[in-house]
């Protein structure tokens, strides 16, 4: 590694990744400020974060039972004892309105899925095989769905671009013009996850 770089995970925690023999403590007093104001975004973050169940950009009220089950219109989530049957539930919902947005914008873009998968991932929204098969994080489950329809518009476009072209994000922005702005609060919601105390139980973070 030539550079030394800094970054704050979406828990918080500060990574340096540097050469050896480098003055790390003198890269870190230089760069305090901004660092403080990473902090400080993620602390208030971690208020919201604790307010409930995210789902759907909202926060729902959890009540524990035997069977997992989400009541929209009482904004209520029931946690069952175990992470694999709300995973099992979420991953029922999710499902169809994947498909349906695929279904919807598959033939607009010119492009033909293959198969499409809804995982627990650590790292990423979604992803686009070389087979052409679509994966998509549960994670979306929690998310505003205008989001949800972005991440699928960028994974189908990915069948035609397999990089992050101009020519891909032009393709992006055809069918959503403020992605750039989708991707920042994409992000935020990123975060927000890391810091949920019951998204830690759902994916075993605990």
């Amino acid at each position: 590694m030539k550079y030394a770089r800094i970054g704050v995970k979406p828990d918080g925690r500060v990574v340096v990744t540097a050469p050896e023999g480098f003055n790390v403590e003198e890269f870190i007093a230089k760069n305090a400020a901004w660092l403080e104001g990473k902090l400080a975004q993620i602390e208030g973050l971690k208020e919201l974060a604790e307010s409930g169940f995210p789902l759907n950009g909202e926060f729902y009220k959890v009540i524990h039972g035997r069977k997992a089950k989400v009541h929209d219109r009482f904004r209520t989530v029931v946690l069952p004892p175990y992470p694999e049957d709300m995973r099992e539930e979420l991953k029922r919902l999710l499902r169809p309105e994947i498909l349906e947005l695929i279904g919807r914008y598959s033939e607009e873009m010119g492009v033909s899925p293959g198969k499409v998968f809804i995982r627990s991932q650590r790292t990423r929204w979604g992803s686009c095989s070389g087979k052409g098969n679509l994966n998509f994080n549960l994670r979306l489950m929690a998310v505003p769905p205008e989001l949800r329809e972005y991440v699928v518009i960028h994974e189908l476009a990915h069948l035609k671009h397999r990089n992050h072209s101009k020519a891909f994000w032009n393709l992006v922005s055809h069918f959503y013009p403020d992605y750039r702005s989708a991707r920042e609060k994409l992000k935020k919601w990123w975060s927000i996850l890391e810091l949920n105390p019951y998204w830690q139980w759902l994916e075993g973070r605990e």
